[in-house]
């Protein structure tokens, strides 16, 4: 019996209304909020942080115990999507490059990808040409305006953000494509083992490829296939596991005769569909209480999906230990922390920087040094805490981690504005808004292990 997974990928091809008219994009009013004690939107949708690592630990606090508050956060994050959404679907494009110029000019930051994805085919050598035409009247103008001063700045900018975002795009579909042939290459094989080690030596397991099984596994999510899910999360576990050599070789994957696992694929224009994965042949779980644990702990998380995905490759160190899991979750936090770190330190050097990105860099680069001293105090504080001085310990952890978390976005917030819109900008917020991520699921798990231990005089559990 053969499980069927349907495997969409949505590519940005929407047609699009073309006229002269030139329509604004709205600037998004104060999305009005139930939760009034704090304001503060984790997820970056209604607007950014406005307060300290205190307020942002109350707000955590209160959608965790309050249901009702959680559902309604849930539900205004939901309604402020469609309200992009419908304003996106409001804005009228040009037919003509000049007329293109300006809608660009007039679409927010956090936009110009999604604008980029839906237009790139219009993004051609006449477009840009258009472009460092005007750039150029501008620059050898005999009199200049203050106007024209801006304009220029603001066209030189627009140019730069462009091509590095068409650049990116089109290097992220190459890679969907690379993707899709590579998961359909492990997927239809008859030997798994042999498949992924061979990929593992061509470096072919990446981010990427990843990517694409994530929307697999939640595809069998919605279509009730719970043991095609399963085996593909424990796929992706192998995948971004460091022993994945070893984890291979140790038979994790099991498969009845040869002559009973059949496959076959189909390809479709629209969609990508894979008829693969017989019953018998799933991966033989080592300690699936672990797995499962992780999984409901990481639910009590801003970021569920990435808490599970960077913390059940430690299943076996973990068990079902609370302590354990606080605690890796915390180490992941710091080695992440000190990588990004480590890389923002060479951004300084990169040819062509900016005064303004340099100086918001060089702040970025002591905030990360500030986070990464916070999460090395708060492990160091949290392997001392037993039952004696319980609250005083994970009191301390608490403020480290949370101060950690103020740095790292500190970091980001750092970078706001059109004049630092550019790779510099582009490179160090991926990373440090990752990082933020991770952190703030290890003040989560760090909080619950807290509050299920603090009324207790049982012994903490610590391996």
């Amino acid at each position: 019996m053969a499980i069927t997974l349907s495997l969409t990928l949505s590519f940005s091809g929407t047609a699009v209304t073309t006229s002269r008219k030139i329509s604004t994009f709205p600037k998004p009013t104060n999305f009005s909020t139930k939760i009034r004690c704090i304001g503060w939107d984790p997820e970056g949708v209604l607007g950014p942080p406005s307060t300290g690592h205190i307020a942002r630990r109350e707000f955590q606090r209160r959608l965790e115990k309050d249901a009702g508050a959680r559902e309604e956060f849930k539900r205004q994050v939901l309604e402020e999507k469609e309200r992009l959404r419908n304003l996106r679907a409001t804005r009228v494009v040009p037919d003509t490059p000049a007329g293109l110029i300006e809608y660009f000019l007039d679409t927010e930051a956090q936009e110009l990808e999604f604008e980029i994805a839906r237009l790139r085919p219009r993004l051609d050598d006449d477009f840009f040409s258009r472009v460092k035409f005007e750039i150029g009247q501008l620059r050898f103008a005999v009199a200049k305006t203050e106007e024209m001063e801006d304009r220029m700045i603001e066209l030189e900018a627009l140019q730069k953000a462009l091509l590095e975002g068409i650049e990116a795009y089109d290097k992220l579909q190459a890679n969907i494509v690379k993707a899709r042939e590579r998961l359909t290459k492990i997927l239809t094989s008859k030997d798994i083992k042999a498949t992924l080690l061979d990929m593992l030596e061509r470096n072919e397991l990446n981010k990427s490829l990843l990517t694409l099984l994530d929307e697999n596994i939640a595809s069998a999510h919605r279509s009730n296939q719970k043991e095609a899910a399963d085996f593909m999360e424990k796929l992706r576990g192998a995948m971004l596991n460091v022993h994945l050599r070893n984890w291979i070789l140790n038979d994790q994957f099991h498969c009845g005769p040869r002559s009973s696992r059949k496959s076959r694929i189909q390809v479709s224009q629209d969609s990508f569909n894979l008829w693969v994965l017989p019953t018998h042949c799933f991966q033989r779980d080592s300690n699936p209480r672990a797995t499962n644990f992780i999984r409901t702990s990481c639910k009590a998380t801003f970021y569920p999906v990435l808490c599970f995905q960077l913390l059940s490759i430690y299943a076996g160190k973990i068990q079902q230990n609370e302590h354990e899991l606080a605690r890796v979750a915390l180490s992941v936090s710091l080695a992440k922390a000190q990588s990004t770190t480590s890389f923002i330190s060479g951004m300084p050097k990169v040819p062509g920087i900016k005064p303004r990105e340099y100086q918001a860099v060089k702040d970025c680069i002591e905030n990360m040094q500030n986070s990464v001293s916070q999460l090395q105090q708060s492990l160091k504080e949290f392997d001392l805490i037993r039952v004696r001085d319980f609250v005083w310990h994970t009191s301390n952890v608490q403020t480290w981690v949370s101060a950690a978390l103020t740095f790292e976005n500190t970091c980001v917030e750092g970078f706001s504005g059109p004049l630092l819109d550019g790779r510099v900008k582009t490179s160090v917020k991926r990373r440090v808004i990752s990082v933020a991520q991770v952190t703030s699921n290890a003040l989560a798990l760090v909080n619950q292990f807290t509050e299920r231990h603090q009324a207790t005089t049982a012994p903490i559990n610590v391996p």
